[in-house]
């Protein structure tokens, strides 16, 4: 965990307002640390839920991500790769279709994409 990890998770569950029970029940959890990568695992969650409840709050999130990890330092690219994108269920899974919604950048780093490395 690092400040720009934890700031990050601020910052998304401030700018999508819908997220802030999955911050609230997180604190209550872990006596009120934020650990950044349990946090983004669990709007991934909360992102396979609502994919099509909430379908423009779902391309938001995965968009701010999108921006996030162009942006960010390593810690934050780190945090979106692992708890983020690769916490999208495999192809056949209910909820792989958010993989559509990854951008170019995201797709890089996306284990099904094709393009990526690993």
């Amino acid at each position: 965990m690092s400040a720009y990890t934890v700031a990050a998770i601020g910052a998304l569950i401030d700018t999508h307002r819908h997220l802030v029970p999955i911050l609230e029940e997180h604190l209550i959890d872990n006596e009120g640390e934020v650990l950044p990568h349990l946090v983004l695992a669990d709007v991934v969650r909360w992102l396979v839920e609502h994919r099509t409840s909430d379908p423009e709050v779902c391309r938001s999130v995965i968009g701010w991500l999108e921006e996030e990890f162009g942006r960010g330092p390593e810690e934050v690219r780190g945090l979106i790769t692992a708890s983020g994108v690769e916490m999208i269920p495999d192809p056949g899974l209910p909820g792989a279709e958010l993989r559509d919604l990854l951008g170019p950048v995201l797709r890089e780093v996306d284990p099904w994409s094709g393009e990526s490395d690993r």
